[in-house]
């Protein structure tokens, strides 16, 4: 029987934990171009707070998040943040991150599980906390409405995106660049190279 000396096992735990997070992205991957095609079928309720919103899902998607979880660790939660953003389920995004920034919580299926008790719990049950989370999630998303309706910026990205760059007028020109509509004319040893 041989020993590892400690750099080995150090070399082989690395390689094996590389190895499970690289299957997992995979698996993620996978994972999520199947959720796509099925979300595209499924009409989640606009109001719909994060319980009903898992009713309404396939399993594909907390599977999905979770192996993402598992493969990016922290930095999953922007990932995720986005991808149910574009997958049109905002209502999971706030626990998803949350979920996601919590060290140790990647090797425990935590979304899946949260899947299973929405899975359990009746349609339309309102506990305290479910009403609580509603609120707050239709009152973010009403606020996010109105802001893009009265054209004001979302974001502070939105308000610099907005405004105008002023132009240059007194530019000169730097050697070998030319922009046809600073001048009429090209300068007279422009070509002459």
């Amino acid at each position: 029987m041989e020993t590892l000396t400690a750099q080995e096992f150090l070399r082989n735990s690395l390689v094996i934990i590389i190895a499970c997070m690289g299957g997992a992205l995979v698996g993620a991957i996978a994972l999520l171009v199947v959720a796509a095609r099925q979300i595209a079928e499924i009409e989640v309720p606009e109001d719909a707070d994060f319980f009903e919103t898992l009713q309404y899902v396939p399993i594909t998607v907390p599977l999905a998040l979770d192996l993402l979880d598992l493969a990016f660790d922290i930095f999953s939660a922007p990932i995720s943040w986005v991808i149910l953003e574009l997958l049109g389920l905002q209502a999971l995004q706030l626990i998803t991150v949350f979920e996601g920034l919590i060290p140790g919580t990647q090797v425990i299926p935590t979304l899946t599980i949260a899947w299973l008790i929405a899975r359990g719990m009746k349609k339309k049950r309102r506990t305290l906390l479910r009403s609580a989370l509603h609120d707050y999630q239709l009152s973010e998303r009403q606020a996010r409405q109105a802001r893009l309706r009265s054209g004001r910026p979302a974001s502070l990205a939105d308000e610099y995106r907005r405004i105008a760059l002023p132009y240059p007028r007194d530019r000169e020109v730097v050697e070998g660049e030319y922009f046809e509509e600073d001048f009429e004319e090209p300068p007279p040893d422009y070509f002459d190279e």
